[in-house]
């Protein structure tokens, strides 16, 4: 089996579309057809099929891409590691991230270890939500990602980076905005608005509001703070709960109060790989680089009176 077909077919499954794949893979369209039509031929079965213009794995296809992919991911490891022996820091490093955590001191701090590395080492960033992040995670695709701790975290390695303040969000027009600090009792009353149940910060956020004395009405129904920030941003009555980030400065009508009843440190930030995966040594020296870089927490601002 040729690997460079095997390569093509996986660029094919990722991107479904021969004119883009070939124009990645810097060869002709003739060429990648053949090369997938020779896959077909040698595996007696079908790899792809056509869908309203565009191209789509089959059920054989779909299940012989997960092998491919780790087939492939493997192969690099072990030439990273190889490299890595001869001393020379060679190599793609693989990394997930939440949107919501790239902010300029996040930035600083890949440049510092991508400078510090040299222009051996690429670093392939992909932005996504959480269950796309921890499924790049499961095949190999991501080596490590920035993410929340799992409920479920035995199966991976979880290094503490940072940690991300709440912040309760209202409408400047809000009863609430003009408040320098908010407690639990003074959300009694109004309609809550926070985070789904499968988010990360759901149990945290939960627990906390457990704490009230009085009954609280909450929805959990949201995955991030950008949404959350816009409901508020055209609702004056709502409030939500939400991480405090760089990502929420974008909304001038919107006031971002600190919770006195939370802890600093209310949702904790980790970089996370995946035990089951042999990772090569850029993988390890990234954790490490991350662990000891100091990244401060973002400090929620009241409104400032005028």
């Amino acid at each position: 089996m040729n690997f460079s077909h095997l390569t093509y077919f996986k660029k094919l499954a990722e991107v479904k579309h021969f004119t883009k794949a070939a124009s990645e893979l810097y060869v002709s369209q003739p060429t990648l057809s053949a090369a997938i039509s020779s896959l077909e031929k040698e595996l007696n079965t079908r790899l792809f099929y056509r869908a309203n213009n565009k191209i789509e794995l089959t059920p054989c296809g779909e299940e012989f891409y997960d092998y491919v992919s780790r087939g492939l991911r493997i192969i690099e490891q072990g030439v990273q590691a190889v490299e890595e022996y001869e001393g020379k820091i060679n190599g793609t490093l693989n990394l997930g991230t939440l949107y919501a955590i790239q902010s300029k001191d996040w930035s600083q701090a890949i440049q510092s270890f991508q400078d510090e590395c040299g222009a051996g080492l690429t670093i392939n960033i992909t932005q996504g939500f959480t269950p796309s992040l921890f499924e790049g995670l499961e095949s190999g695709r991501l080596d490590v990602i920035f993410a929340g701790k799992p409920q479920t975290s035995n199966k991976y390695n979880c290094t503490y980076c940072w940690a991300q303040e709440l912040a309760v969000a209202v409408n400047k027009r809000h009863p609430l905005a003009k408040k320098s600090v908010v407690t639990l009792d003074d959300l009694a009353g109004f309609h809550i608005i926070s985070y789904h149940e499968d988010s990360p910060v759901y149990d945290e956020m939960e627990a906390l509001l457990q704490q009230a004395e009085c009954e609280l009405d909450v929805e959990y129904a949201y995955n991030d703070e950008i949404t959350l920030s816009s409901l508020v941003n055209s609702d004056t009555n709502d409030v939500a709960l939400l991480c405090y980030s760089f990502l929420v400065k974008a909304f001038d009508d919107v006031v971002y109060l600190p919770l006195q009843d939370a802890p600093r440190e209310f949702h904790k930030v980790y970089l996370i790989s995946n035990k089951a995966i042999t990772q090569p040594r850029v993988v390890s020296d990234f954790v490490t680089y991350m662990k000891n870089y100091h990244f401060p927490t973002a400090t929620v601002r009241p409104l400032q009176k005028e």
